[in-house]
């Protein structure tokens, strides 16, 4: 693969990713405050900080994910399970980053559609996630993937004691 042809992928991918993310975590939210505006997010709340560690955890974790994929696979079809980084803790941590950054949401805009429309794009992606994706990487790497299945958790991170 000559130098120019990974930079376009790289560009390709990093750029994707990225949109898709603000489509999901910027565009749809503001489409739906826009059409159904919630409180006043003018004051110091603790949801409202809780809301804004949410989305800053979630939208540093979708970064450092995409960073992650694209350097690693320079593909869409990675030749192995990427595992490094984030992927060591969470199977799925581009969707994981996503839900935190629309609970974020909804806490900072105070809004119960958002918080809707968080659950049912967390219920689609898992049920997505188990009757397409997993099986699909099952079938693409077999074993390599059933053993990063066992180790790695799908949705909520293990915290890990050091060895002794």
């Amino acid at each position: 693969m000559t130098r120019y042809s990974r930079r376009r992928i790289l560009f390709f991918l990093l750029t994707f990713r990225l949109l898709v993310g603000f489509i999901v975590a910027a565009w749809s939210p503001y489409s739906i405050l826009s059409a159904h505006p919630g409180r006043s997010v003018g004051e110091l709340a603790p949801l409202t900080l809780a809301g804004a560690f949410l989305i800053g955890a979630g939208a540093f974790g979708y970064v450092w994910c995409t960073w992650d994929f694209a350097f690693t696979g320079l593909s869409f079809g990675p030749p192995l399970p990427v595992t490094r980084g984030v992927y060591g803790f969470l199977r799925h941590p581009m969707y994981f980053s996503l839900i935190l950054v629309l609970l974020g949401e909804s806490l900072v805009f105070k809004s119960w559609r958002l918080l809707g429309y968080a659950s049912v794009f967390a219920l689609l992606v898992h049920i997505s996630v188990i009757l397409y994706e997993e099986p699909s990487m099952v079938k693409k790497w077999g074993s390599a993937y059933l053993q990063y299945a066992e180790r790695v958790p799908r949705w909520i991170p293990r915290i890990r004691r050091p060895p002794a």
